[in-house]
């Protein structure tokens, strides 16, 4: 809590970075790079701290494992925001983010 817009969206840029430069080999970043005018997000919060390595913890433990990389700020330790990987939205994603209880960001 007590996050700034301008704040948010430099801890997104972290997480986001981080995990295209992770899976810059895999062939759905690969894809996702090469089509810039037609890339999609969606942003989406959790209730807190907890809920968000939740969301990690579910990702991780899919079969196979959903590509993703949770920032954790630094020096304070703490996980701010996750970013997955370009995918194709499988049932297991979905899964994961209604479990963790992942929404639409209202700002």
């Amino acid at each position: 809590d007590g996050w700034g817009v301008g704040p948010l969206m430099a801890q997104v840029a972290h997480a986001t970075a981080a995990v295209l430069h992770e899976t810059r080999e895999r062939e759905e970043t690969v894809a996702y790079l090469e089509d810039l005018n037609n890339m999609r997000k969606a942003v989406l919060q959790t209730a807190d701290e907890t809920s968000l390595r939740r969301l990690s913890e579910l990702l991780q433990a899919s079969n196979p494992p959903i590509p993703h990389h949770l920032w954790i700020e630094q020096p304070e330790n703490v996980p701010t925001c996750i970013a997955l990987a370009p995918n194709r939205r499988e049932n297991r994603l979905k899964k994961a983010l209604d479990k963790s209880g992942a929404r639409l960001w209202k700002g």
